[in-house]
């Protein structure tokens, strides 16, 4: 190869460098933006610890443990720490390989003449090569962004599992004081069903009622006595569920709060909902996965290109090793090299098609997690209004029916009412009384769901690539 012919080749591969390493802006996703988001406030809510809002110690101890102890989120970090390594392998594949290789060796032979003497002779020799080798050059930085891209979706992912883990925390926690709190509430159902059983017993026993409404009453105790065994039995199973995030016996889990009335419920803040491009792990790992998918797009686009390779060399060899570093025989090699596949029966042409399809359908994704988003914010917010409004009510409802049934047991107790009133009184007392609980629970529910759906305090230009 000629001088001017090897320079050409060279100013080549720069440009075909430069070319690859150039990065196309992804697409704008103005519209898919709910006109009436764009003018929220900026705000950095929800903060990552947006356990500590309920204001619960244990609550805040079980996000700390779960966290440290749970095997999913172990594998979760495994596999962020393999896609390091192969990022980092790409990082050095970016630069020309270093080449060196040193030999050396010793050669002993004798021989005897049938009427001769015996000689001998030894011979030794040496060699030292030294040299980079640079190999497929158009196609190194579309693999190394690749692997960018593919480790940056797995801290996002890692971000994911986190999240969705302490969310499940938060809920299930909440369903164990949820059952407590039912548990509660149905032995006080049970002692006025024990009452009034009495009551209607004792006005059997007086000729004024038959019976069958003793029966119907009995009937109604025993209803309540099965509803709280299932509540408690439910509660071992929230606290199992709980268990398992923590990789525990449950056995060796103990729940101290006993009521959903100990923890507090956070206000809703503002935030700027298209954060939710850096806010959201799903989002940011659907962006990186159209990136992978782009940088796919260049590999297979540069195949229909020539392979451009260079090779160079420096190598000495002496015939003594104590020679070796004074030797002054030194051989000088630069092997650039062009390869182009000329017939593959379009294989080439097919996988470039078959990259941009990929493409076009990482770009889909990428737009739909986007819109889901956006609505998963709307719902969330539409959720805790309507939670926060129905409380009030619930909380009157509750207090009329107590009311009711007080009086409703003074009039059965006077004989003013039959029995059947005071039975339509206890059934509408323990339903408020559930309505109440499970309202408490589901606003608790929605609030963890804005912060899930915010991201959960994560952020993408808080990640760290150790």
């Amino acid at each position: 190869m000629t001088q001017a012919s090897g320079h050409r080749l060279m100013a080549l591969v720069g440009a075909a460098v430069l070319h690859a390493c150039s990065v196309a802006p992804l697409p704008a996703l103005d519209a898919e933006v709910p006109p009436d988001w764009a003018g929220r406030p900026v705000g950095d809510w929800p903060a990552q610890d947006w356990w500590n809002g309920f204001a619960s110690d244990e609550l805040s101890d079980l996000m700390t443990q779960v966290q440290a102890r749970n095997p999913g989120l172990k594998n979760g970090e495994r596999a962020l720490r393999q896609a390091q390594l192969v990022l980092i392998d790409a990082g050095f594949d970016l630069y020309p390989t270093p080449i060196a290789d040193f030999a050396t060796s010793t050669t002993y032979s004798g021989s005897k003449p049938p009427n001769g003497n015996f000689s001998d002779s030894r011979s030794e020799s040496a060699s030292l090569s030294v040299g980079i080798g640079y190999a497929d050059i158009l196609t190194k930085p579309y693999r190394f962004e690749s692997a960018e891209a593919t480790f940056d979706s797995a801290v996002a992912q890692l971000a994911s599992t986190r999240l969705n883990l302490l969310g499940t925390t938060a809920s299930t926690y909440f369903s164990i004081l949820f059952t407590r709190d039912q548990i509660e509430a149905a032995k006080r159902n049970l002692d006025n069903a024990e009452t009034i059983g009495r009551i209607t017993q004792a006005r059997v026993d007086a000729g004024v009622l038959t019976p069958l409404d003793a029966l119907q009453q009995q009937i109604q105790v025993q209803r309540q006595r099965n509803a709280l065994a299932q509540l408690r039995q439910q509660e071992y199973s929230a606290r199992a569920a709980l268990a398992v995030l923590l990789a525990e016996p449950v056995r060796n889990l103990d729940v101290r709060t006993t009521t959903l009335a100990e923890l507090a419920t956070p206000k809703v803040g503002p935030g700027l909902p298209s954060e939710l491009l850096v806010r959201r792990p799903d989002i940011v790992q659907a962006e990186l996965n159209l990136r992978r998918a782009r940088a796919n797009v260049g590999i297979a686009r540069n195949a229909l290109l020539p392979s451009i390779s260079l090779t160079a060399a420096a190598n000495t060899v002496s015939t003594s090793l104590r020679e070796l570093a004074s030797n002054r025989s030194l051989f000088v090699s630069l092997s650039p090299s062009l390869a182009q596949s000329v017939f593959d029966f379009g294989r080439r042409g097919r996988a470039r098609e078959s990259a941009r399809l990929a493409m076009e359908s990482a770009l889909a994704s990428y737009r739909e997690t986007v819109i889901r988003a956006f609505n998963d914010i709307d719902v969330a917010l539409g959720n805790i209004e309507l939670l926060e409004s129905l409380d009030a009510i619930l909380l009157e409802e509750l207090s009329r029916a107590e009311e009711s049934l007080r009086i409703a047991e003074v009039r059965y107790r006077e004989g003013v009412i039959d029995y059947q009133r005071v039975l339509s009184a206890q059934e509408f007392l323990y339903s408020a009384r559930n309505s109440v609980l499970s309202n408490k629970r589901a606003y608790l529910n929605a609030v963890v769901a804005i912060y899930q759906a915010l991201g959960g305090g994560w952020r993408r230009d808080r990640q760290e690539r150790g």
